[in-house]
């Protein structure tokens, strides 16, 4: 039971979310974090199969059997035609086993914890120990995954520069071209600025430990309101790479599906490896499936997508990237500007009697 109590000075601090244990086991008392705790808990769901089932398994990454299972399979079903050249889920075994125990299993770790973390009946768990341990542990593991991520940044494992033969994408494209012609008459022609993605992907990554350093400082301080809200912003800097994996899907396979039917042009629908693999297509795949998808397509149409070079690989990636990116960051914000219950109560201190 908590007993609520001022001291002398009466001072204005932030207290806990719930003072009963009834308030613990529902989302009553904070209704926006429950309008979004079914998509937490999805994405959290999802990055650990992706991470720790067999398909394709991040955690074994640079087990050289797993590796070329791996790839057999994904080339065999063509899913490298679909949804881009295989090193999308094998690049990181050039860094050796380090990206996926450094990055894969921390991060996978880290989403399942986000859910359990976030949900309101946490915090009464063995008096509130699961909710303070987990903590820890989820705050030990982002740092971790940021080391590991680190090892991938170093590498230059970037999908853009490593899988997609350069092309950043449309949107990349846009805004590289105009801050490089802006920067040009002050810093040369020969300067070379950082590329957008790049330099998203590492905001990200500041704004991910920034968010997690607050919410561990705002927990020890037992400033709840404010732990709760950079909380909530942590998940959000951090989930979005679990949603970004099936969006990316859901526009490669939707794009296949147009580009099949005619009512999108091929270099949208399949990029070059679709072309660079026509006579296996011939020798493989249903005649059916074949002629629909070559049904309005020519040879000279064929030879200019084989130079698009992953254009439409980089463009699905890149926008799945941003649109998860901005959705989970205003989910976060949404939630964290959200009133919370108790917390415009004006007691200096809680304690546990």
């Amino acid at each position: 039971m908590f007993v609520i109590r001022s001291d002398a000075a009466n001072e204005k601090t932030e207290v806990s979310a719930s003072v009963s244990t009834d308030e613990f086991g529902s989302f009553e008392t904070d209704t926006r974090l429950g309008a979004v705790f079914p998509i937490i808990s999805a994405s959290a769901v999802f990055m650990a199969a992706w991470v720790f089932g067999p398909f394709p398994g991040s955690a074994y990454t640079g087990i050289q059997s797993h590796d070329l299972w791996l790839t057999g399979i994904y080339e065999y079903f063509r899913f490298d035609e679909i949804f881009g050249p295989t090193s999308l889920i094998t690049k990181y075994a050039e860094a050796g086993r380090v990206p996926a125990l450094a990055h894969a299993v921390p991060g996978a770790i880290w989403c399942l914890l986000a859910p359990l973390q976030l949900h309101p009946k946490s915090r009464s768990i063995w008096n509130g120990a699961l909710h303070r341990n987990g903590g820890t542990a989820m705050l030990t593991a982002a740092a971790f995954l940021m080391a590991g991520y680190a090892v991938i940044d170093v590498n230059n494992l970037f999908a853009d520069t490593h899988d997609f033969g350069g092309n950043v994408g449309t949107v990349s494209s846009v805004i590289d071209g105009f801050i490089a012609t802006k920067t040009a008459t002050t810093l040369g022609e020969n300067w070379t600025p950082t590329p957008f993605n790049v330099v998203g992907v590492r905001g990200v990554a500041v704004w991910f430990i920034g968010t997690g350093v607050a919410t561990g400082i705002a927990a020890k301080k037992k400033q709840f309101n404010s732990h709760r809200r950079w909380a909530v912003r942590h998940v959000g800097a951090g989930l979005w790479v679990a949603c970004q994996r099936p969006v990316y899907s859901a526009i490669r396979a939707g794009a296949a599906g147009l580009g099949g039917t005619g009512l999108v042009g091929h270099e949208t629908a399949f990029g070059d490896l679709y072309v660079s693999r026509v006579s296996q297509i011939q020798a493989h795949c249903l005649p059916i499936v074949h002629s629909a998808l070559f049904a309005h397509t020519s040879p000279n149409t064929r030879l200019t997508l084989f130079v698009n070079n992953h254009r439409a690989f980089a463009d699905a990636f890149y926008v799945a990237s941003y649109v998860t990116t901005l959705a989970f960051f205003g989910f976060a914000e949404f939630v964290a500007r959200g009133t919370w219950a108790n917390e415009t109560r004006e007691e200096s201190d809680v304690r546990d009697e």
